[in-house]
């Protein structure tokens, strides 16, 4: 949806491929407790256009995946709970609209909190951790993509057209660097928990989308040349990487 933020939009739209491809079970199931929990999401909604629709919780296997979970918006609110065996890295549906945003299902008291211009969820340490690093990666997506408005000011400020290109060239490198940085830390503190293995596999997938083809980039070589064993012995790691060689 539009408020969405972009990498909710971007890790469930790479993530699809890998489902479709059977590579991506693992990347959204990871047992993390020996004994089932419980979840209890409570959630919000500003949108008076929901009221009345289903929410539906949904594997990242694709829109007609059987929902884990579902319940009504009534007055703006909705509530679901049930147990967890393994966290998984869900998406939250509203209605048939397709606006969707992603949660990890863990045990604990998860909130869906509706701030007008952006779905946020918090709660859990999972979730804590997800939406601090979507935040702050899309603070810098966002000053890349205010580049190009940048450039126009500075041409009707009447800058000289080297300057303009040496100035954003400069300020282009320094924020992709940042955002390469910070997903490459996301990455690497979370090998052991879903949020890492998941969005390893988007970077991966990126990968494919750009060069059309099975393939690296130093980013996904920096953080597997970091990564256990265990991560590495992951099937639908070992697949991918295998398809590189």
């Amino acid at each position: 949806m539009g408020k969405d933020s972009y990498f909710c939009t971007a890790i469930f739209r790479t993530m699809k491929r890998f489902f479709y491809n059977g590579l991506g079970v693992l990347a959204v199931m990871t047992l993390l407790a020996a004994c089932s929990t419980s979840y209890n999401i409570s959630g919000t909604s500003l949108q008076s256009f929901y009221d009345g629709d289903m929410v539906y919780l949904r594997p990242l296997g694709g829109d007609d995946t059987k929902a884990v979970d579902s319940c009504r918006i009534l007055h703006g609110t909705f509530t679901m709970s049930g147990p967890v065996d393994s966290v998984m890295c869900v998406r939250m549906f509203f209605g048939t609209s397709g606006d969707n945003i992603p949660i990890i299902l863990e045990g604990g008291e998860i909130k869906v909190i509706d701030l007008n211009n952006a779905m946020k969820v918090e709660g859990t340490p999972l979730n804590d951790k997800f939406y601090a690093f979507m935040t702050e990666r899309d603070s810098l997506l966002f000053l890349l993509q205010e580049l190009p408005r940048k450039e126009s000011r500075m041409i009707l400020d009447g800058y000289d057209s080297d300057e303009i290109l040496r100035q954003l060239g400069e300020e282009e490198g320094e924020l992709r660097i940042a955002i390469d940085k910070l997903e490459t830390e996301f990455v690497t503190s979370n090998f052991d928990n879903v949020l890492g293995l998941t969005y390893f596999l988007v970077l991966c997938d990126n990968a494919y989308n750009q060069f059309g083809y099975p393939t690296t980039t130093p980013q996904i070589d920096e953080i597997y040349g970091k990564a256990p064993e265990a991560f590495k012995e992951n099937k639908d790691v070992k697949e991918y990487m295998s398809q590189c060689k």
